[in-house]
């Protein structure tokens, strides 16, 4: 079924697991980039993982529902900011089981793909609540916690947003095998370097753990979308560790792994001046990768990637590299009509409009908070 289940098929009953992806994704060459940059470019184009909304959401949620499954639950509750592709692909999937979806969503720079998301919220049957910060997102979880647990008679299913947690952080164990699987098929050597971004951190981690797993013997280099205290060292480094002790747990025969803080690459100067701001090299890699490939990236994340990957193609030339995409190329989604989400949005796609915001980190972080900006 999976390549990770190939290399430990004693996971298979141990481990909950629902088929949701197509996979294995393609593993191209980016040739015209490559003739252009002096590297040779790979791409693993996890866009493709789902005909409807792929990205790297859905080889995390292939674990994660299927532990959602096995409890009962009938509401599945998560958040993002208010450009989320993870809201987007949680309630697809959530959808095919028939499970209903509750979303907080939090600020962040105002941007074309922010107004598209928003409006493919309500026909996927979102429930959709402006928090503000982080904080007011960690408050509204608590009260919706306990409201859809009452409402439904079972207990939510909380996914952190991004899905880090450790059975998210598998997805991309999975992808590592099937990585070093399909490097083995095409006798080709392995790539000096692998880049991927990283936000909630799971992707990275997943990675980070099964590259250790499957024997690679290139670099793992994550790419910092988001701010420190949300992603750092240490955090990458205790969720490698975590996902691998229940690895053991569930197959004593997976080998024991264990990083430490210092051994995880985590490359920091691609963030700009914060998360989900577009930033000049990121808004160059875009354009470059879509003038040469015609591969859609956005500047959240994907964009701020390749602008580390070919800071590096620069300075290493001739050198083989791997590009890990994570977003979704070509979405089949519904757009509705933005007056279907709860009045507080609404000043989003009409600034004339008043509405009640709180957000307290905008009072140290004024970049934080886009109703500022518009002011």
């Amino acid at each position: 079924m999976r390549a990770l289940f190939d290399a430990f098929p004693i996971l298979r009953d141990r481990v909950p697991f629902v088929p949701l992806a197509d996979l294995p994704t393609p593993l191209t060459p980016m040739e015209c980039l490559s003739a252009e940059t002096g590297a040779e470019i790979w791409v693993k184009r996890d866009g493709l993982t789902h005909p409807i909304y792929g990205g790297n959401k859905v080889r995390k949620f292939e674990f994660i529902f299927g532990d959602v499954l096995r409890r009962g639950s009938r509401v599945v509750l998560t958040g993002g900011g208010l450009g989320s592709h993870h809201t987007l692909a949680t309630a697809v999937v959530a959808r095919q089981f028939g499970l209903r979806t509750v979303c907080g969503y939090y600020c962040q720079p105002l941007t074309d793909e922010v107004y598209h998301n928003l409006r493919a919220s309500p026909p996927l049957g979102i429930e959709a609540l402006f928090c503000g910060d982080y904080v007011g997102l960690a408050l509204s979880f608590l009260w919706q916690y306990m409201r859809w647990t009452v409402r439904s008679g079972r207990p939510v299913y909380f996914i952190y947003p991004g899905a880090p947690g450790t059975l998210g952080v598998l997805g991309y164990v999975n992808a590592a095998f099937e990585l070093k699987a399909q490097w083995e098929r095409m006798s080709i050597p392995e790539p000096e370097a692998t880049f991927v971004a990283v936000g909630s951190c799971g992707t990275f981690a997943g990675l980070l753990l099964g590259a250790r797993l499957a024997g690679w013997r290139g670099r793992v280099l994550g790419v910092r979308v988001i701010e420190e205290d949300v992603a750092n060292r240490p955090k990458i480094a205790r969720m490698v560790n975590r996902a691998a002790t229940y690895l053991r747990r569930q197959d004593p025969s997976v080998p024991p792994v264990r990083v430490t803080a210092e051994e995880v690459e985590l490359l920091d100067g691609y963030l700009g001046p914060g998360y989900a701001h577009p930033t000049p090299e990121a808004l160059r890699a875009v354009e470059w990768v879509a003038r040469t490939e015609g591969l859609p990236l956005e500047t959240t994340y994907t964009g701020k990637t390749m602008a580390a990957l070919l800071d590096y193609a620069a300075d290493h030339p001739g050198s083989r590299l791997l590009f890990v995409d994570t977003y979704a190329e070509a979405p089949k989604l519904r757009e509705g009509d933005w007056h279907q989400l709860p009045r507080p949005f609404w000043p989003i796609f009409d600034p004339s409009i008043r509405a009640r915001c709180w957000c307290w980190r905008s009072g140290w972080n004024p970049t934080f908070c886009w109703r500022r900006r518009l002011r």
